[in-house]
């Protein structure tokens, strides 16, 4: 038995499977800084940080990678976005000045 395998080149604005499309790769690139979380975030933890940032004006874009989902921003943004604190867990906002507690 013969086996047939259809095949397309790659175009300008294709990529293979596990790459970004150039336009996607460009449109992340209008962004001047990123979060890279890790893909198993909680979700809940996830929701809290974009809603957070949504109330808060913040221009993002989200984007997933297989092994993490980031979000690229503005610079100066920082303080409504998660980072990972000196205690190695993630949290909303910069070290020493948190903006939002997940308890409230």
């Amino acid at each position: 038995m013969t086996k047939h395998q259809i095949t397309q080149p790659v175009g300008e604005d294709q990529k293979l499977p596990d790459q970004q499309p150039n336009w996607l790769e460009r449109l992340r690139r209008n962004f001047d800084a990123e979060v890279h979380l890790p893909a198993d975030i909680s979700r809940e933890f996830l929701s809290a940080a974009l809603l957070w940032a949504i109330d808060n004006k913040v221009d993002f874009g989200l984007f997933q990678e297989a092994d993490e989902i980031i979000i690229a921003h503005f610079g100066g943004d920082e303080i409504y976005l998660p980072s990972r604190w000196s205690d190695k867990r993630w949290h909303i906002g910069l070290e020493d000045k948190e903006p939002f507690d997940p308890g409230d």
